[in-house]
């Protein structure tokens, strides 16, 4: 039996280009209609209220303070903490053997401290006094991120060994445990100092106790898990791995509260805050993308574009501040964003 004879089409090389080529048409336009439709949602966006560039050099990393009040920033020749009412530095800027090779730094919520580290080593300093508290020094341990409590008093390292060390910088009390069989990417803590939330290359994320270090959650992800948030009273965590799973879980029942809607894949967040009433997600992206996300569905309630000078600026921290955000750049650009309405906040 002839294959002309059951299909009335003549299949030369040329009709299935033509077909191939319809084909990836209707495809393509399915999936514009099908991303449109998501997209094309009441998303609240807006124009900085103000903006300050608070250095000119490139910065490298950076964090805002809980409560917005300072920003610390480290670029290529100085570690300055900034008064972000005055926008003047706060402490004279850290140089030469301080600033050398640092690369993550934090601020405490309690606004009485901050901590530097080079990957190897960390520093803690007073906020008052500019002095340095303590330093603690791993040369067996590569770190991969670093988390405070609010009063400082522990301080949570985790290590490309998929181990992490539990500090009392005040009563020079140590503790390490081995919580992941590969590197910990991102670490979170809550206020009291009591539970930590860790992301792992393993493909988990793992809610545990600080004290023991006994495991209370496991979660697991598709691939791995590149950021991890803690609420402060540790109620809710937010994981989101490298592929799709991007999960908000309840940490008192272990259970799913929902996943962002989002379509896109390979999502990447420098920065994450989960809002004092634990409502709301505030995200910062490498794509100069500041983010509001609902926790109890994971819709996207805002987004606000950061000011770039260069090609692309990557949005290294963000924070909440009253009724606003901050963000900062790897520009040095400090801007502050109106949060939207509760009416649009809590829009079905």
């Amino acid at each position: 039996m002839q294959l002309s004879r059951l299909y009335p089409f003549h299949f030369n090389s040329t009709g299935v280009s033509q077909l191939k080529v319809k084909v990836r048409v209707i495809v393509t336009s399915l999936t514009i209609l099908l991303l449109t439709s998501c997209d094309m949602t009441d998303v609240h966006t807006s124009s900085p209220t103000s903006s300050f560039p608070q250095t000119d050099s490139l910065v490298e990393t950076s964090d805002i303070s809980y409560d917005g009040k300072y920003t610390l920033t480290v670029d290529e020749e100085r570690v300055c903490l900034w008064n972000n009412l005055t926008q003047n530095p706060q402490l004279p800027c850290l140089t030469g053997e301080a600033r050398k090779y640092i690369e993550i730094v934090k601020v405490a919520k309690n606004n009485q401290y901050f901590i530097t580290s080079n990957r190897v080593s960390v520093r803690l300093y007073s906020i008052q006094s500019g002095l340095l508290v303590g330093e603690w020094s791993l040369p067996d341990h590569i770190i991969t991120d670093i988390a405070l409590s609010k009063d400082s008093d522990v301080i949570l390292l985790g290590f490309r060994s998929g181990k992490v060390s539990v500090i009392n910088p005040f009563t020079k009390v140590m503790a390490t445990y081995q919580k992941h069989k590969l590197d910990i990417n991102s670490v979170s803590m809550s206020d009291d100092g009591l539970t930590a939330f860790t992301g792992s290359s393993d493909k988990t994320a793992k809610y545990w106790d600080v004290i023991t270090g006994e495991t209370i959650y496991s979660f697991n992800h598709m691939s791995r898990v590149n950021h991890v948030a803690l609420s402060a009273d540790q109620s809710i965590g937010f994981s989101i791995d490298g592929i799709k799973d991007k999960n908000i879980w309840n940490l008192q029942t272990g259970e799913l509260i929902s996943e962002l809607d989002s379509h896109v894949r390979f999502m990447v967040f420098n920065d994450s805050e989960i809002s004092a009433d634990n409502s709301l997600l505030l995200t910062g992206s490498p794509k100069q993308t500041i983010q509001l996300w609902r926790l109890i569905d994971g819709k996207l309630i805002a987004e606000w574009q950061a000011t770039h000078l260069k090609k692309r600026a990557s949005v290294l921290s963000v924070a909440f501040k009253g009724n606003s955000i901050l963000s900062i750049t790897s520009d040095g650009i400090l801007e502050e964003w109106q949060l939207p309405s509760p009416s649009i906040i809590n829009q079905p």
